[in-house]
């Protein structure tokens, strides 16, 4: 469209909410206003566009936010004034048909009367926040929006979780039958992921903590503050959850390396119990094999038998021996 001039500011979409919270688009041709007559905007930037950088630096915004808000750092931040809040959070990297494995980082601003975010990857609990908005749902204030963001979040975090928690008790269930013959890539790959998801969720649980409830955070703004106390019990629990599977996933290793070093121990044993019986008929085999006057049965018709029984001789009474020490048996 030629008078997209959202697009050209790097708006990837914007929508105004009334004072209901109902959401409407803003249309493309229009540039929304940080502070509307009534309700609240969001505006969702592409920060690979220079004009949404441009565009941002235009807007009358702490130097501090837009610096987070442009920056490249990809650390999990939370920064406040006494009528802002602003910061950097982990979403799922959203590919062409779905949510992908890889974190992008979404930045954000709230204001009173607007809520900003920006992105440099397509995330999928953005997506899914705009796909609600589509569908008619409301959104009381930009931080209740902003709290609707981050419950999207927490809940791919979940449904991982649950995915790691069934594969866990797979895991497990083979190993105590001894069917898993692939069990240390599984559990591997468990405790991959469950790093990755205990990262991420440290970090939400470190800022929402400090956030909620240190005096600094005390002087923000009092909705922001209040999702955050909300999120922070989910964090809570999720965190316990991953913390649960990463011991569960440490314990099913070392199961894994003791059974594994107890079927290396039953092997040696046996290849023991092998040399210590066939050793006295090498010793004999070797005594007849060297040619030399005077070994017995050598012009015998029955020599070579003699030599057998005597190889069996040695063995048997080698196995007697191991018996009586307990080596072999009770």
């Amino acid at each position: 469209m030629l008078n997209d001039v959202q697009s050209r500011s790097g708006i990837v979409w914007a929508y105004r909410f009334d004072a209901e919270g109902q959401p409407s688009r803003v249309p493309r041709d229009m540039l929304p206003d940080l502070a509307p007559p009534e309700g609240f905007v969001w505006l969702h930037l592409d920060l690979v566009h220079t004009r949404a950088q441009s565009w941002i630096v235009e807007q009358d915004l702490p130097d501090a936010a837009q610096e987070a808000f442009l920056s490249h750092e990809v650390h999990q931040r939370l920064d406040h004034s006494a009528s802002l809040a602003w910061g950097v959070s982990h979403d799922l990297i959203r590919d062409i048909a779905d949510k992908s494995e890889d974190v992008g980082a979404l930045r954000w601003i709230i204001g009173g009367d607007f809520l900003l975010t920006g992105r440099r990857e397509a995330l999928h609990a953005i997506r899914m926040t705009a796909e609600a908005l589509e569908r008619g749902e409301p959104a009381e204030s930009p931080a209740g929006l902003f709290e609707q963001i981050i419950e999207y979040i927490i809940d791919d975090i979940t449904d991982a979780v649950v995915r790691l928690v069934d594969e866990t008790d797979s895991v497990e269930d083979h190993i105590l039958l001894d069917r898993l013959h692939d069990g240390p890539q599984r559990v591997g790959a468990i405790r991959r992921t469950a790093v990755r998801l205990h990262r991420q969720l440290s970090g939400l649980h470190v800022l929402f903590r400090r956030f909620a409830e240190t005096q600094s955070g005390r002087s923000a703004p009092d909705a922001v503050r209040a999702a955050a106390l909300r999120l922070l019990q989910r964090i809570d629990g999720l965190h316990h959850d991953v913390q649960s599977v990463q011991d569960r996933a440490r314990l099913l290793q070392d199961e894994i390396a003791a059974r594994s070093a107890s079927r290396t121990n039953r092997q040696l044993y046996v290849l023991s119990l092998l040399t210590a019986l066939f050793l006295p008929a090498t010793f004999i085999t070797g005594l007849f094999g060297i040619n030399v006057k005077g070994l017995p049965w050598m012009e015998a018709d029955f020599g070579a038998v003699f030599v057998a029984l005597s190889c069996i001789g040695a063995a048997l009474f080698t196995l007697v021996l191991l018996r009586r020490r307990g080596v072999i048996g009770d």
